[in-house]
């Protein structure tokens, strides 16, 4: 990560966001937390006309299904996280938070509490982005480097209740994480957690990277020239053993299983099978 420069992960999926797949951008504020290059490119079909499609379609075919990857998993864990909401959880976890914008788009979070637990380096750049908008909740910045430091102290420093439930969104993180900090990760997040907390996690599974011997070698080392090496995949038989007894798994799907979920336009893509979105609840 350079600095002052978020990460290129969040970089992606923020202009993923703000793209989408059809007239109505996932997140409209995306544009405002892009460097200007990309928030042009990303804003582009708003003033395009009748060709929006065909320039949206384009980039999404140059992308290889990165944006409609996005858009399904970004709409699959929105879905969850209203749903636990209107159950009555007042409080909000997003580990990594990069470039997310639920805080500030999503109505469901008015009158919660939202901590965001991220890098120092993209929080800086984030919060200086969004300094002149009201914030439309309550949200708390949690700086945390998540392979040198344990977040639940300095969460508990910045007022999160552990005697109360809360949703946890952990998304396009665990992966760039080496095995033994995402399973710190876990028993920090369970030792937190009241019964009837939700977790939903994105993680990696092994053996899945399409186009053969070439993309288990090529796609690899793609993400290592960009700096953000994968280091890290899980069965999901390992992620449901780690997380017991104390959390049950709800659901646990692909791309395919979030866009049955969801009824997205999105389409899955291939080349994003490896990727699965795990939904947990707390025992009580």
């Amino acid at each position: 990560m350079r600095a002052g420069v978020p990460s290129g992960t969040s970089l992606s999926v923020s202009f993923a966001r703000g793209l989408g797949v059809d007239r109505q951008p996932i997140d409209p504020l995306a544009f405002e937390l892009l460097p200007p290059g990309l928030a042009q490119l990303a804003a582009a079909p708003l003033h395009l006309g009748a060709v929006a499609g065909l320039y949206r379609a384009a980039v999404r075919a140059t992308t290889f299904g990165l944006i409609d990857h996005i858009v399904l998993r970004t709409q699959a864990i929105d879905a969850q996280l209203v749903s636990a909401l209107e159950a009555g959880i007042d409080q909000l976890v997003i580990l990594g938070a990069g470039l997310d914008a639920r805080a500030w788009r999503l109505e469901a979070l008015k009158g919660v509490t939202v901590f965001e637990v991220d890098h120092p380096a993209t929080q800086r750049y984030k919060r200086k982005r969004m300094s002149r908008k009201r914030p439309p909740t309550d949200i708390r910045y949690v700086s945390v480097d998540f392979e040198k430091e344990r977040f639940c102290n300095a969460l508990e420093a910045a007022g999160f209740r552990s005697g109360a439930p809360c949703v946890w969104i952990w998304e396009g993180v665990a992966m760039y994480l080496p095995l033994p900090a995402v399973y710190g990760m876990l028993e920090q997040l369970t030792s937190l957690s009241a019964p009837r907390s939700e977790l939903a996690m994105t993680y990696r599974a092994p053996g899945l990277l399409p186009y053969g011997a070439f993309g288990r070698a090529a796609i690899p080392a793609v993400f290592a020239a960009a700096g953000e090496p994968l280091k890290s995949t899980l069965e999901p038989h390992q992620l449901a053993s780690a997380l017991a007894p104390a959390w049950e798994v709800a659901f646990d799907e692909d791309s395919h299983g979030w866009r049955a979920s969801t009824g997205s336009s999105a389409k899955p893509s291939r080349g994003f099978l490896s990727e699965r979105l795990a939904i947990v609840r707390k025992r009580g």
